[in-house]
């Protein structure tokens, strides 16, 4: 999706994507499947420096949940979370010699991980 989708945290479901798509799956191939499809979702553009260079982030996000065996409303759920981020490397114009829609998206993937990298060191900062 060529969309802007925002983090968030969800009382119910913990940090989450807005916007972002969600599928049931019943395998770990059907898992794969997604995965793949998402992939060619991607938005890929030539540069100087890379000829599939990613345009955008991606997340993988999968949640796996398991019910005891129990009757009724009194059966216990267990929940795992494993979320897959492969970020857009970073980039310098004068390497990629990008102009115009290209130069504008390597300033908004550099924002982006200037932004996470702030976070990293915020949460690495208090937890000393």
């Amino acid at each position: 999706s060529s969309e802007y989708l925002d983090v968030r945290e969800d009382p119910v479901k913990g940090i989450t994507v807005a916007g972002i798509s969600e599928f049931s799956a019943d395998s770990a191939a059907e898992v794969m499947d997604l995965l793949l499809a998402g992939n060619r979702n991607r938005t890929q553009e030539p540069t100087d420096a890379n000829q599939t260079s990613s345009r955008s982030h991606a997340v993988l996000q999968v949640t796996v949940q398991e019910k005891e065996k129990g009757q009724g409303v009194q059966a216990k759920f267990h929940v795992g979370k494993l979320s897959m981020i492969d970020l857009a490397g970073s980039e310098r114009a004068s390497q990629t010699n990008n102009r115009g829609i290209r130069m504008i998206e390597g300033a908004n993937i550099n924002r982006s991980l200037l932004a996470l990298g702030n976070v990293i060191n915020a949460l690495a900062d208090r937890s000393k």
